[in-house]
């Protein structure tokens, strides 16, 4: 994350609670490191989705939004340009913006 994210970050409200809860960041990597996306489960889902990408994200987060659009039916990719993943902290008023005039 860019320094300029880090400083956004630091300056909204629920950083302090962020910082609170810094030791489960551990357990949450390792969990991360062991999920694997079930095309299957994902398939059951009917309900529409919207999925945000940061036109900015690293490629992870794009291969991500990738995997889970093709393997969950009725959904859609909207790419925020300029932003990164945390666009609803960098970016709240876009963020909003975005995301409900895309429906």
């Amino acid at each position: 994350m860019p320094q300029s994210e880090v400083d956004i970050m630091r300056s909204v409200p629920a950083w302090p609670a962020r910082v609170a809860a810094a030791h489960t960041i551990v357990r949450e990597i390792r969990l991360d490191d062991l999920y694997r996306l079930d095309p299957a489960r994902l398939a059951r889902m009917r309900s529409p989705t919207l999925l945000l990408l940061g036109g900015d994200s690293p490629m992870f987060f794009k291969r991500a939004i990738e995997a889970v659009h093709a393997s969950l039916p009725n959904n859609r990719i909207e790419v925020i340009p300029g932003q990164q993943h945390t666009a609803i902290n960098t970016a709240p008023e876009l963020f909003l913006r975005w995301s409900s005039n895309s429906s």
